[in-house]
């Protein structure tokens, strides 16, 4: 017969297999707390690994922005420049206008101031390089100083009155005014 033991549970053998199991349970936890942690520790790195590469695209996008505004501010510039160009050139051409200006208030003051007081005139016709001017008086003798008076300013090369006429005791008279012309710097120049 087979003597029975009541503290049996309690032997060394069964503690064997109770202090297995508890290694194993152990064994298990420990391997899930690491696959726990080596996934957390994977998703920090991939998150890191992910924010480098947004902040390069975010650099990459803004240098590309950069030259995209760089482009723009460089065509502007060029614009600038064209308008600075054409402004330069339209000074030249508004001083070169201006130069060749023949006729002006200073002329036309020159021959009011020559007119003698019985002398009137009727109509002016200005052109770039003649002028005519048409008009009354009450003798001849005012004719001739006014005529006089013209060839002794500098800016006509030839005065001449081309016809004189008796108009019930007034004189009408057109006098025909050559103007010098000027070279291309400004420099007055007798035509020859």
């Amino acid at each position: 017969m087979k003597d029975l033991n009541f503290f049996s549970s309690y032997s060394k053998k069964n503690n064997k297999k109770s202090f297995d199991k508890s290694i194993i349970l152990y064994s298990f936890v420990i391997l899930i707390l690491i696959g726990i942690l080596s996934y957390g520790l994977y998703n920090f790195i991939s998150i890191r690994k992910l924010n480098h590469e947004i902040e390069a695209l975010k650099g990459e996008a803004e240098a590309k922005n950069q030259s995209a505004k760089i482009k723009v501010a460089l065509k502007k510039q060029q614009e600038i420049n064209a308008y600075k160009e054409s402004i330069s050139k339209l000074s030249v051409l508004d001083k070169y206008v201006c130069d060749r200006d023949v006729v002006n208030e200073i002329l036309l003051g020159d021959i009011r101031v020559n007119m003698p007081a019985d002398l009137f005139s009727d109509s002016m016709v200005i052109s770039q390089d003649n002028i005519r001017i048409e008009g009354k008086s009450k003798d001849k003798e005012s004719i001739a100083q006014f005529q006089h008076n013209l060839r002794d300013l500098e800016s006509f090369e030839q005065v001449f009155i081309s016809q004189v006429t008796d108009d019930n005791g007034h004189y009408s008279f057109y006098l025909d005014i050559k103007l010098k012309e000027e070279s291309a710097d400004g420099a007055e120049a007798a035509k020859q």
